[in-house]
């Protein structure tokens, strides 16, 4: 039997899905965990959110619903009807996901929503990944920087109502914004550290008394040819314009990539990952310290004993609702700090 105030103050993830970034993967583990209580949801029209509204309406009908997967998840409310949320994404070097998202939409290219198609050469399944690379950047990049990434999480309409705009209707290229929006998340992982990314994942919603199941060896959705293409250098004039795009998003990978490095290393010292892990820490120390090698060996064995009473369900950290949306809450700050430059001028 469900318990229904548990269910009222268990956390609902919200997985903002970015395009391309292993959010299939991450969908099955919610999935693997929660069964019907986890909800994929899709949408054909690229420019579509999920609003607060929508979500209330969504937990009004489904109120045992734990997790929600979706390109559309593009508006982050702290709460929804009282229920604490956790915001979750992950993001990708910003070339890989292009490539990514080149070979996808030749695959699909056919099956693909008009409103999607729109965006794309009239041939391009019939050209290479080079020249598909080039047309596409001559035409969404003549005016303006790429950055999708950054774009997916700074919604234009949240931008706009505090007069932030660049002329994209997707959304805004401000990596002040993004950052901003990325610090209120609880979670944001990094697709080149999956593993490491899931694993504290896990322990981050075991905090909240929410435990998960990731397959880590799992990869869903992914395209027969994964390797990089040769032009990806910046000797080639296409690769160098791939590598030179999208520098928003380069500056937030570049940052998460580290707090996600950190807060791994943080987990390994607490939390009995493996032997793999084990072995690493103690190779590490092993060339480093002569003197700590003991002592990490130690903490492993003591992780190790502890593995099984280490996994309770007594939340640590108690979700608190809290009606804010993370892109006003960002875009209010962006402006004001605009607003207050332009003042000292």
């Amino acid at each position: 039997m469900i318990d229904a105030d548990r269910e009222h103050h268990s956390p609902l993830i919200l997985h903002c899905h970015i395009p391309k970034t292993a959010g299939t993967t991450v969908s099955a583990g919610f999935r693997k965990s929660f069964d019907l209580f986890h909800f994929h949801h899709w949408h054909p029209d690229p420019f579509y959110i999920l609003t607060a509204e929508v979500l209330e309406n969504l937990l009004e009908m489904i109120p045992t619903l734990k997790s929600i997967t979706s390109h559309h998840l593009r508006s982050f409310p702290l709460s929804i009807n009282d229920r604490p949320t956790f915001l979750t994404t992950f993001i990708r070097k910003p070339e890989d996901t292009f490539i990514s998202q080149l070979r996808h939409v030749q695959r699909r290219f056919s099956s693909l929503p008009e409103e999607v198609r729109v965006f794309w050469p009239p041939d391009t399944p019939r050209l290479t990944l080079r020249e598909l690379a080039w047309q596409y950047l001559e035409r969404v990049t003549a005016s303006q920087d790429f950055c999708p990434q950054t774009r997916f999480l700074c919604n234009a309409d949240a931008a706009g109502q505090f007069g932030l705009s660049d002329g994209n209707d997707y959304g805004l290229d401000s990596h002040e914004m993004a950052r901003l929006i990325l610090k209120g998340f609880h979670f944001v992982g990094i697709v080149e550290e999956m593993k490491k990314s899931l694993e504290v994942l896990a322990d981050r919603l075991l905090q909240y008394g929410v435990r998960v199941y990731f397959d880590l060896n799992l990869k869903l959705n992914a395209g027969a040819e994964s390797s990089r293409p040769a032009w990806l250098t910046p000797e080639d004039p296409v690769g160098r314009r791939v590598l030179e795009t999208s520098r928003t998003d380069q500056l937030l990978h570049r940052q998460f990539h580290e707090e996600i490095l950190k807060a791994h290393s943080d987990l390994r010292k607490r939390r009995w990952l493996g032997f793999g892990p084990a072995a690493t820490d103690a190779r590490e120390l092993l060339t480093s310290s002569l003197r700590d090698t003991p002592r990490s060996l130690v903490n492993s064995v003591n992780l190790y004993r502890s593995r099984r009473a280490d996994y309770s369900l007594t939340p640590v950290i108690s979700g608190k609702a809290c009606s804010d949306l993370l892109e006003l809450r960002a875009a209010r700050t962006v402006a004001d700090r605009h607003t207050l430059v332009k003042s000292e001028m």
